[in-house]
């Protein structure tokens, strides 16, 4: 391999940790203050994003070359991420510099700003088609051309007024509080430390640890070797907060421990899978789909962070729930792994106080940012006394580094998104959608709810989670409000099974990268994923009709007894999936001997009437 690609790879990380730090820099300064937060500081933000995120697609690019200089489409992929990179650098720099004139102008902008509009705007596709693949950048697309002409559809639902030109560039590329700007204030002012938090546990130890705690339920129970993946992929998850990424790192110590204590390939996958999703809805971080709701209603995040705690639980003790019948069928024996006892002591109060830290700041009404960056100091400080089990210099710079580049990729996407909602809003697309759905669907709440689960999963199907929930929340949050339903608790559902979507047939990106690291076949891994999550998707109709499972200040002491009915239903549902077998197994009545598909009726019949009684019968 000739030397200059490996000096280009050096320069072009240089290059890109350089512009993090300066980034990092200027949105600490701003973070308290010392510089006002301003359409020039977010259009400042833009550029720093676009500028990592042309590098940060050489530098993928450079290395994977440098591990086999015959990669596919090198040179045409390379060709793109430069193309990207000047011409989304180009439009940003323009409208950087010129940024208190266009607010001025618009939406009565001249020649010259359109066509930096333009340029800018092809050039934030081509680095969205670079980094989130080409069904994303698809949607965008479309829905761009769709502001621009839209008019043409000879449709009284879909077409739109005639905007002029200078009006649809205000609302996609030039207006600085709208368009690719429509999120930036969520990216720099909620997350940006935040995930870079996130990083920063796993380069403690936070996910050795939290798999050391797995090992030790799974040494009381039976198919063990399941529980450390889903403790710790849900811990892990719930800061990471993306499901992919997740099955990428935890999956490759998790799978093949299940698979050596006797569960099948697909089975591994389909709990490694589950259980990063399962993350997503954990807080704080909740996949990052959490900020949007809250930005869209207008609402401390806190209180959306609190309002998904008790679903969060449900799901996952639904899940341990699935599992453990699954494994007393198969006779699974308890895991016999060797418990690191050390790596928990040392390593827990890093974790605990940092995210005590973080948590107690998000309630004090701290901006997430900050509270994520008071987070990283006190996780680097604590991490020093960990004894053998110290984070090197080199891993920390390392975690660091990986905290840019997630942060990158997600405010790319944050970026990239705002004109697929502020079409929708704009046009009134969403409003007319609702309407559709009222005179297409049946006139039944419940029925209408099912219908609109199953549309937020096809919308859903193979996009990130935030742009998942994005797409159908303006697309189905007006049509259920219509039905009567609150506010909160429609983002919620809509949230809830856009999550879903990452497991659901037949694109389930989650379940696809579960089932590469364990060597099974897509379609199993997927039913087996289906089989163990059933029994949760009760929990989002419980909490549409039960909003005291949901909001905090709506808690009262019906909340235990919902939260323990909503647990026996899913235990009946689960081992009526699983058999007559698992179930004997579990409660130890050997004298049944009753038949297989009579047993699985009557638990379903008996799970559907008291979830009908104690949930739905009352609103």
């Amino acid at each position: 391999m000739p030397i200059y690609w490996h000096k280009t790879r050096v320069v072009v990380q240089f290059l890109f940790v350089t512009t993090g730090v300066l980034l990092s820099g200027s949105i600490a300064v701003a973070l308290f203050g010392y510089v006002r937060s301003s359409p020039a500081h977010y259009s400042s933000f833009v550029l720093g994003i676009v500028i990592m995120s042309g590098l940060l697609g050489l530098r993928n690019m450079l290395d994977e070359h440098l591990q086999d200089n015959r990669a596919r489409y090198f040179h045409t992929r390379c060709i793109v991420a430069v193309a990207g990179f000047i011409l989304a650098a180009t439009g940003a720099v323009y409208i950087r510099y010129n940024v208190s004139r266009l607010e001025l102008l618009q939406p009565f902008f001249e020649n010259i700003d359109v066509v930096y509009g333009l340029i800018f705007t092809a050039g934030i596709l081509l680095l969205t088609l670079l980094h989130w693949g080409v069904l994303l950048t698809s949607i965008i697309a479309l829905a761009i051309v769709y502001f621009f002409y839209g008019h043409h559809i000879d449709n009284v639902l879909f077409t739109h007024p005639h905007y002029q030109t200078g009006f649809v560039m205000n609302y996609i590329g030039l207006g600085t509080t709208q368009g690719f700007f429509l999120l930036t204030q969520l990216a720099a002012d909620s997350i940006y430390f935040l995930l870079i938090y996130a990083s920063v546990l796993i380069s403690i130890g936070a996910l050795q640890m939290a798999l050391e705690l797995g090992k030790v339920s799974g040494k009381k129970v039976a198919g063990g070797a399941a529980y450390p993946a889903i403790l710790g992929s849900g811990i892990v998850a719930s800061v990471m907060g993306q499901a992919v990424s997740n099955v990428v790192l935890t999956g490759r110590f998790t799978i093949p421990m299940m698979k050596k204590n006797g569960y099948s390939a697909s089975m591994a996958g389909a709990i490694e899978a589950v259980a990063s999703t399962a993350g997503q809805l954990m807080p704080p971080i909740l996949g990052l789909a959490g900020f949007l709701i809250a930005a869209l209603l207008n609402i401390p995040y806190i209180k959306v962070a609190g309002a998904a705690l008790l679903p969060a639980l449900l799901f996952l003790t639904g899940i341990f729930i699935s599992v453990s019948l699954y494994a007393r069928r198969q006779q699974i024996p308890k895991l016999t792994d060797n418990f690191d006892a050390g790596s928990v002591l040392r390593i827990a109060p890093t974790f605990v106080v940092s995210f005590a830290v973080v948590l107690v700041m998000l309630l004090m009404h701290y901006s997430p940012s900050i509270a994520g960056m008071c987070g990283i100091a006190a996780a680097l400080a604590l991490s020093m006394f960990q004894g053998r089990y110290r984070p090197t210099a080199k891993k920390i710079f390392g975690a660091l580094e990986e905290g840019l580049v997630l942060v990158t990729l997600l405010s790319l996407l944050i970026i990239a998104i705002g004109p697929l909602g502020q079409t929708m809003i704009t046009t009134n697309l969403s409003g007319r959608l609702g309407s559709v759905l009222v005179d297409i669907l049946p006139d039944a709440p419940l029925l209408l709810l099912v219908g609109a689960m199953f549309i937020t999963l096809i919308l859903g199907m193979g996009l990130p989670t935030p742009v998942a929930y994005v797409v159908t929340a303006l697309a189905v949050v007006p049509f259920l409000q219509q039905l009567g339903f609150p506010a909160f608790q429609s983002h919620f559902f809509v949230f809830y099974f856009a999550v879903f979507s990452t497991l659901t047939l037949p694109i389930a990106v989650g379940v696809l990268a579960a089932a590469k690291l364990a060597g099974s076949r897509f379609f199993p891994t997927a039913v087996n994923a289906l089989k163990l999550t059933v029994p949760v998707f009760l929990i989002p109709f419980a909490v549409i009709y039960k909003p005291e499972l949901s909001m905090v200040e709506d808690w009262t002491w019906r909340t235990p007894l919902l939260f323990a009915a909503l647990v026996v239903i899913q235990a009946c549902i689960a081992a009526a999936i699983f058999g007559p077998k698992s179930m004997r197994c579990a409660v130890q009545i050997r004298s049944w001997r009753i038949c297989g598909m009579i047993y699985r009726v009557l638990l379903v019949l008996l799970s559907v009437l008291s979830f009908y009684f104690i949930f739905l019968r009352v609103r």
